[in-house]
């Protein structure tokens, strides 16, 4: 999928989606700002997902009230990389997958390791050998 048919994938989606919790952001958030300009750590490492070089509103909604801004995720965490991801017969077979907990082992922004994995889920997995 591009990264304009994964907007328009987002979008649809959100109609009948419950935004995951919310996340304190100080201050007002421009609805041009730049989130890298602070958050570039989120754009660094040996694997950046490809949907960094797009909007962060292709997965996050921000809503301000008076001086402060919530960040949500545009739809629940269980659901949210089938909005760009097609379900291949592998994933079918792979059961975090299957569970939607992509985000427990992989980093939705980064990683300093191969294919997002968090290092937490390396560490998991050396444990189990």
């Amino acid at each position: 999928m591009n990264s304009w048919t994964c907007i328009l994938a987002v979008s649809l989606l959100l109609a009948g989606a419950n935004p995951a919790v919310a996340v304190e952001h100080p201050g007002v958030v421009p609805k041009d700002a730049e989130c890298t300009s602070c958050h570039a750590a989120k754009i660094r490492g040996k694997s950046v997902h490809s949907v960094m070089a797009t909007s962060c509103d292709v997965c996050h909604v921000t809503q301000t009230q008076g001086d402060m801004t919530m960040v949500n995720l545009s739809m629940p965490k269980q659901k949210i990389c089938f909005a760009c991801h097609q379900e291949s017969t592998a994933l079918r077979e792979h059961v975090p997958a299957v569970k939607g907990q992509c985000i427990d082992c992989h980093d939705a922004h980064s990683s300093d390791q191969k294919m997002l994995l968090r290092v937490v889920a390396l560490s998991a997995k050396s444990k189990q050998r």
